[in-house]
């Protein structure tokens, strides 16, 4: 049994050695970022420039470049054509290996999980992003929405920076849509009373030490275990909100109504998952943690620094500002109420805008898929395993896509400009069968937010704080925050 055991062993190490040099083969004949010993360009990681890097000097190598994060190297796509080869395929949908280090923060859900597993989940989870289902949610954005609009009025004629007062929000929102729980942000001694605020991602710092990316060598380590008790802490919560669903739905029979037999207004996130999971326990209790996590998660960062972007680039451009403001008076007229779905539907000013925002700034700067075959770009053939970086952040910068890249344009998008545009030469949920599962409720949340807030506050650029300082790690951060002037609209909204 020992000696079969062995000769597997070896033939899988021939095969993957195999492949490996054939790899390293093709990588050989492109060109890249300059590289560092044994880091290769890691080092841009920690230094949230690996991004910025690539944008700038894409120019240089063409279509089709390389950077090395450590010993491996990966094949960096920059055209849309190019990226619509990998990501509109199912046989591309495997994430590279380092999505692996976010194992320990996110849990396997949707975004890390192997493309076997990860068909599963989608095909499990997608219909409780069906519209009819997130049209549920416009109320719960609306409420909170505009307690987001009281606290920033209580700041009138003050400099604030935007970014935490829209992460808070955005936060409470997701408690609420994802976990079922009235959100309570911060208990009596101002302490977050939940763990989704508390962990950090570890991914740079391992980055930096590259001993660091050997999983049992990491898990003995000080940083190590912190990310071990962060994960514990995160699923510890989420199962016992799980529990106390669990109990709820063989009491009641039903999420929808209550034990009086009165209609409740919707159903979240997870207590979809704990029907799944009765009718379906192959659908278990850890992957419900481990989703659950993920949302939780992913949601905060890529929502809140998308509202934040949008909320500060209009205060720097008053003139769109104004058309949004125009556009929410045509609608809402002197109506104080919330919106409806089919209100967000006709704010296609505001929508313009949100899609400049996550051009110029999208929320997650990169993605990485591994081939499952050869693909052919252009002259060249790419083997099958090979990692393939994607960068909306530079593919979106691309003067022949998008005349003066850097400048904010919203009137990009309107139909009329956005007709004959190649459909992926704007990625900022990705694209294709492994794309963001939650862009319409991300798109519906954002509406939801930047509207409450235009329609009570006029916001102005903050002097000395004009500029984006982008930072690039998991997810793009502006380095110093986002900063705006409040003022209340009218005297009636003034505090």
């Amino acid at each position: 049994m020992w000696t079969y055991v062995a000769f597997l062993a070896v033939i899988y190490v021939v095969y993957t050695l195999k492949n490996y040099i054939r790899i390293l083969r093709f990588i050989l004949t492109l060109g890249g970022p300059k590289t560092v010993p044994i880091l290769g360009n890691a080092n841009l990681i920690f230094d949230g420039n690996l991004v910025r890097r690539m944008t700038d000097e894409a120019p240089l190598y063409g279509r089709i470049f390389r950077i090395w994060l450590t010993f491996l190297p990966y094949v960096v796509l920059v055209e849309p054509e190019d990226i619509q080869v990998v990501l509109s395929s199912i046989k591309h949908t495997q994430k590279i290996c380092f999505y692996k280090l976010l194992d320990n923060f996110l849990g396997k859900g949707l975004v890390t999980r192997r493309a076997d597993k990860w068909r599963i989940h989608r095909r499990i989870l997608q219909p409780a992003f069906h519209l009819h289902i997130l049209e549920k949610f416009v109320e719960t954005f609306g409420e909170y929405a505009d307690r987001l609009v009281n606290k920033l009025l209580e700041k009138n004629e003050q400099n604030v920076n935007v970014t935490v007062f829209v992460n808070n929000s955005v936060y409470d929102i997701l408690i609420e849509t994802i976990l079922g729980s009235p959100a309570n942000r911060t208990g009596s001694n101002g302490e977050d009373d939940t763990p989704f605020r508390k962990g950090q991602i570890m991914l740079p710092y391992r980055f930096a030490r590259p001993w660091l990316l050997i999983d049992w060598i990491y898990q003995l380590t000080a940083a190590g275990k912190l990310e071990e008790r962060q994960q514990k802490d995160l699923f510890d919560f989420c199962f016992k909100r799980m529990k106390e669903k669990r109990e709820f739905l063989r009491k009641n029979g039903s999420f929808v109504t209550d034990g009086d037999g009165a209609t409740r207004r919707r159903m979240s996130l997870l207590e979809y998952m704990v029907e799944i999971n009765e009718r379906n326990p192959l659908f278990t209790e850890r992957d419900i943690i481990e989703e659950c996590c993920t949302f939780m998660l992913a949601g905060q960062d890529s929502v809140g620094t998308a509202t934040a972007m949008t909320l500060f680039l209009l205060a720097n451009n008053p003139k769109w500002q104004e058309r949004c403001v125009a556009e929410l008076n045509e609608i809402f007229g002197d109506d104080t109420r919330s919106p409806t779905m089919l209100d967000l539907k006709e704010m296609k000013c505001l929508d313009m805008c949100i899609k400049e925002s996550i051009r110029l700034y999208p929320s997650v700067p990169f993605f990485a898929r591994t081939l499952g075959e050869d693909v052919r770009i252009g002259e060249r053939v790419i083997p099958a395993g090979c990692g393939i970086f994607m960068t909306p952040f530079c593919t979106h910068r691309l003067p022949h896509h998008f005349p003066h890249p850097h400048d904010f344009k919203p009137e990009r998008f309107s139909p009329e400009n956005s007709e004959g545009r190649h459909p992926y030469a704007y990625i900022p949920f990705s694209a294709g069968p492994r794309n963001c599962i939650g862009y319409k409720f991300a798109m519906l949340e954002m509406k939801s937010v930047i509207s409450a807030i235009l329609r009570k506050c006029q916001l102005e650029p903050v002097l000395g704080k004009e500029r984006v300082i982008a930072k690039f790690r998991v997810t793009i951060r502006a380095h110093g925050g986002l900063w705006v002037r409040v003022r209340a609209r009218d005297k009636q909204c003034e505090t």
